[in-house]
């Protein structure tokens, strides 16, 4: 089934409804929420994405997140991608929103994190594996690894 996702215009304001294949073919501007997972030690989960995704298939992420359905709001979202992404349901912090304007998506999005140190449950088609990386490991992390341009761009300007 291809969902319908809202389309926005550059500033941000929702212009119409198209399926997902469309929005992603044609690199539309649409709504998502992101949310990163801490330990409470402060570590970050990073994950692999399967080799089955769209966007960055076996590159790493730092959050789990995904497109807003038609009308859903951006928290609504984001609790129900980390419960279909990592099987977890804990609290939300409001980190703020952005803006990613990539190559491969185009997105106005509010941005999240949690505390969970698990057990994580991860669909086989949405995550290959994942770890925590403690903060003062994140960098080699991310020169060592493939990571999602937009998760670079996102994540480490929120962390301390």
């Amino acid at each position: 089934m291809d969902e319908e996702l809202e389309v926005l215009d550059d500033a941000g304001n929702i212009v119409g409804v198209a399926p997902r294949s469309q929005v992603w073919a044609e690199n539309l501007w649409h709504r998502t929420a992101y949310v990163v997972v801490r330990s409470s030690s402060g570590a970050v989960l990073a994950h692999q994405r399967a080799l089955t995704k769209a966007l960055g298939p076996g590159s790493w992420d730092l959050g789990f997140g995904g497109a807003c359905e038609v009308g859903e709001p951006f928290r609504r979202t984001a609790q129900r991608e980390l419960a279909e992404e990592a099987g977890i349901g804990t609290p939300l912090r409001l980190l703020g929103d952005y803006r990613w304007d990539g190559a491969g998506s185009r997105e106005v999005g509010v941005l999240y994190d949690t505390v969970s140190d698990g057990p994580f449950v991860h669909p086989p088609d949405e995550v290959v594996t994942s770890r925590f990386v403690q903060l003062d490991q994140l960098d080699d992390f991310c020169a060592s690894h493939v990571v999602l341009a937009a998760a670079l761009a996102l994540v480490p300007p929120h962390l301390h």
